[in-house]
């Protein structure tokens, strides 16, 4: 009766572990991304009226979050920031799991006395009380905005300390004004950064890709391995057939005389 119990654990603890692998492998969905493929690409604020938050970066990419959002915008996100593009301003196409998707390399250096702005205006309202100077402040993209007294009118976005909101500089108010004409670097993934790539170095990635995908199989072999092992031995020991019984040892003593 002991073993028969002890089967049914054995089978019930299988068969919850088939159930929860699959489970666990959908958990683990593949994030989906759109190339910005040209300039001039703006992320929305996901609200009514939709006001631009700031250009994209060509040749980046924005996490899909919901694909036709409404009849013209995609909701998606860039570097933490949630809204909307245009749906007619980028390709159907998608693109999974994308490495380093966004432009994290280019922070903005803040003058001394300058404050972040919650909109890319001078207005007093719209300061964000937020001292920008010697903070670390991500670029996002750019944006138009008030020129005030100088002689520009482009602001930068830029992420702080984990919000979900950009905030706005002005151009004039940092250390990076080479940003106005200087043309950001290219994705590793873009058709003209790739162009230089040799045959060899495309064979190159496609056997770590192999090597990678060989490893991810060894490691499952070794897990599947690893937990039915015990079990059959385990099974082995329970129903084995039991030993015969050696004949008493007074008989074998009388045997002996």
């Amino acid at each position: 009766m002991k073993r028969i119990v002890v089967l049914i654990l054995i089978l019930a603890f299988c068969l919850s572990l088939t159930a929860f692998l699959p489970a666990h492998s959908a958990a683990a969905e593949e994030e989906t991304y759109l190339l910005i493929e040209r300039d001039n690409v703006a992320l929305y604020e996901d609200t009514r009226k939709a006001p631009v938050l700031f250009v994209i970066p060509r040749s980046y990419y924005v996490k899909v979050l919901e694909l036709n959002y409404d009849e013209n915008y995609h909701k998606v996100e860039y570097n933490g920031i949630v809204g909307l593009i245009k749906a007619s301003e980028v390709s159907a196409k998608t693109e999974n799991n994308v490495q380093d998707p966004y432009y994290t390399a280019q922070s903005i250096s803040a003058h001394i006395s300058t404050h972040l702005y919650k909109r890319p205006s001078f207005l007093e309202a719209e300061d964000s009380g937020i001292i920008a100077y010697g903070a670390t402040l991500t670029f996002l993209g750019k944006i138009s905005g008030e020129k005030g007294t100088y002689g520009t009118s482009t602001w930068f976005a830029v992420s702080y300390s984990g919000h979900d909101k950009p905030f706005y500089i002005h151009a004039a108010m940092t250390e990076n004004l080479d940003l106005l004409e200087t043309a950001l670097p290219l994705h590793p993934n873009s058709a003209a950064s790739t162009a230089v790539t040799t045959d060899a170095g495309t064979d190159s990635d496609a056997a770590e890709s192999a090597d990678s995908s060989k490893g991810v199989d060894v490691v499952r072999i070794l897990l599947i391995v690893g937990i039915f092992v015990p079990i059959v031995i385990i099974l082995v020991v329970l129903f084995r057939p039991p030993k015969k019984r050696s004949r008493n040892r007074s008989e074998d003593d009388e045997g002996g005389y």
